[in-house]
């Protein structure tokens, strides 16, 4: 598992999981669309373990996740260099609420599928979408149980990796198999788009 956990994006569901991941004892790197030092409050507010970078700084981390607004992540992604293998959490919604979906015409593709043809050499997985950031900024855990986390992905070895972090800052996993099925199910319109499961164990 990477030590250091890159998330591009800092708005409210980027910074929900920089909490969750800095909670579990792992670094987190953090970028936006402007600079490093417009992240200076939200790095203070995570504590030593997170720190600030440039964009394609924070990318080039093992495991990177991406939360930023649909209408960004073609161009970002294709600005990027080749990922070579690494793992890439799609973390975005190609809506503007989850609750009022108002998908975006992607051309028969499923979201992911359109991220993971726009980042060259990533593993893509779906995951993290399903929840709005108002949830995702709660403790995964409580008496009732640990919320559950979809994913999805066609690399098996990538959706391990996930499915560990996953466990680890302390979410249920599920796994849906393949990333068209997958986010086809979690992207909004889907049948898991808002659903908040726990599972007790």
């Amino acid at each position: 598992m990477a030590a250091t956990i890159g998330i591009v994006g800092s708005g409210a569901v980027g910074r929900a999981l920089a909490a969750h991941v800095v909670a579990s004892g792992r670094n987190v790197v953090l970028c936006n669309s402007r600079s490093p030092a417009t992240l200076e409050s939200a790095v203070d507010d995570l504590g030593p373990r997170a720190s600030a970078l440039e964009t394609s700084a924070v990318a080039a981390a093992d495991l990177v996740v991406l939360a930023i607004p649909w209408h960004v992540v073609v161009p970002l992604l294709e600005q990027l260099p080749p990922w070579h293998g690494r793992t890439l959490i799609d973390a975005t919604a190609p809506a503007s609420h989850l609750r009022l979906p108002q998908p975006h015409d992607l051309g028969g593709l499923t979201s992911s599928e359109l991220v993971q043809a726009s980042a060259a050499g990533a593993r893509v997985v779906k995951a993290f979408c399903t929840l709005p950031a108002s949830v995702l900024a709660l403790p995964p855990a409580n008496a009732a149980g640990r919320r559950v986390m979809f994913l999805s992905g066609d690399d098996a070895e990538a959706r391990a990796v996930v499915s560990v972090l996953i466990d680890d800052i302390g979410y249920a996993p599920v796994d849906l198999g393949s990333l068209a099925a997958g986010s086809a199910l979690q992207q909004p319109g889907g049948p898991l788009a808002g659903l908040d499961l726990r599972r007790a164990d």
